[in-house]
């Protein structure tokens, strides 16, 4: 009896874990507000003085790596462009990578001692092997994740820039000019690239540049190409501002020509992957069919 309420009530636990997954409560739209705005005046600290140390041993581990890391690596661009767009630390992706592969080194071993102690007779050097090629893998796997992440942001960050520039090109030709624009813009937009370009622009302010040297700065930080050239191209129009509102024109097209292009070749291999699922099925469907006949036939 007192088994079966410890089953009902687990089971019953079970059931409202799933609901409440299903069913999610309506979040109150000031508390959502309030909630993302010291979500932002967090991040925004943080930027400005700095990630707190992990009092860890993986995160004094993954800080000792990291000073070691940038005294003995001449570049590191490439890496903390992806850790900034991705809004992560060096310190944080190292503790990550540190800690997988030693989960991964030690983990192999351990099973292998515990089949040895239920007296299965796996060799021992069997774990270690594995556990140095696994651990590797789990080096291999957090950049690859880190990259891929990487590489996502900058696809919706590239999508936010085509949105800011149609926007910017749009007040300009409603007879506004590009100092009022750029910001202006930067303020319609949601979402995390408007908030960088917006924060960027209003930042520009109290250094004393220009609003395209301030997104220059931020395309290098977060390895936009897309933004270093616009500050390229907008100092060649030398603060002309009929030249500077051609050339936000004309980039403005060409990222949403981009941005359809992309649209069109995830379509085209949206479409392919659903080919390829339905000739699986297809395929399964008639071996299913198929497989009583053909071991009849085999079988006479």
């Amino acid at each position: 009896m007192v088994a079966f309420m410890i089953a009902a009530g687990f089971l019953a636990a079970a059931l409202l874990h799933v609901y409440r997954l299903a069913v999610p409560a309506r979040t109150d739209l000031a508390t959502a507000v309030g909630r993302w705005d010291h979500a932002r005046a967090r991040a925004t600290q943080v930027q400005r003085i700095g990630t707190p140390s992990d009092p860890s041993l993986g995160g004094r581990a993954g800080t000792w790596l990291a000073d070691q890391l940038r005294r003995r690596t001449r570049d590191l661009t490439a890496l903390q462009q992806d850790l900034v767009i991705t809004g992560t630390t060096l310190e944080a992706h190292l503790t990550k990578t540190l800690t997988l592969a030693v989960a991964g080194l030690l983990g192999p071993t351990a099973i292998v001692a515990v089949l040895n102690a239920a007296d299965l007779a796996v060799p021992l050097q069997f774990g270690p092997a594995l556990g140095v090629a696994l651990a590797a893998a789990m080096g291999l796997l957090t950049t690859r994740e880190l990259r891929e992440g990487a590489k996502q942001r900058r696809a919706d960050f590239r999508r936010g820039l085509s949105i800011y520039l149609d926007l910017v090109a749009m007040s300009m030709q409603a007879g506004r000019g590009h100092g009022e624009a750029l910001p202006a813009a930067a303020a319609i937009g949601a979402g995390w690239p408007f908030t960088e370009l917006q924060d960027a622009i209003e930042g520009a302010r109290f250094s004393g540049l220009t609003a395209w040297a301030a997104l220059g700065a931020l395309g290098q930080r977060v390895g936009m190409r897309e933004l270093t050239d616009l500050d390229g191209a907008l100092q060649l129009a030398n603060d002309d501002g009929a030249k500077v509102r051609a050339t936000l024109v004309a980039r403005a097209e060409t990222l949403r020509e981009q941005r359809i292009a992309d649209a069109e070749a995830a379509s085209a291999q949206a479409t392919e992957s659903m080919k390829f699922a339905l000739i699986v099925m297809v395929f399964a469907f008639l071996s299913y069919e198929l497989y009583p006949s053909v071991a009849r036939l085999m079988a006479g």
